[in-house]
């Protein structure tokens, strides 16, 4: 769990406590609850249609990584609404150097925030490839 922790730290995730739950597709659905406001956010990760037959206690495996995954999904939704945002309000591009900054600002933390998403998803898929048979 070291490494999942250091592979996602000064992202600035969504915290709270989490829980996934996965449908017969293998499609994981995380909910994150907010401790302040007590506001549930869920966010679903596709499995991609491979199936793969897995020996009993695989989901234990694959949770902290669909976890990390559902709490970095709905930062970047965050993100992007952000920036959404400031392009509605600039439409041209052209906005305060204030304004510009934090636009870059953003950008970053977007690509980021899907560089950190793609690792948490190569390491679910390199366990379900080590663990499991596709199907």
């Amino acid at each position: 769990m070291g490494k999942l922790a250091a592979g996602v730290a000064g992202l600035g995730l969504i915290g709270g406590a989490g829980t996934v739950v996965y449908n017969t597709h293998g499609d994981a659905t995380v909910k994150i609850m907010n401790e302040k406001t007590g506001r549930v956010q869920s966010v679903r990760i596709e499995a991609g249609g491979k199936s793969f037959l897995c020996p009993l206690g695989m989901d234990d495996k694959l949770k902290p990584y669909d976890l990390a995954a559902g709490r970095i999904k709905l930062t970047l939704g965050q993100v992007r609404g952000e920036e959404h945002a400031i392009l509605r309000q600039y439409p041209s591009h052209r906005g305060p150097d204030s304004v510009v900054t934090h636009f870059n600002t953003l950008r970053r933390r977007d690509d980021r925030l899907v560089a950190a998403y793609n690792g948490e998803i190569r390491s679910h898929n390199a366990i379900l490839r080590r663990d499991c048979t596709a199907g």
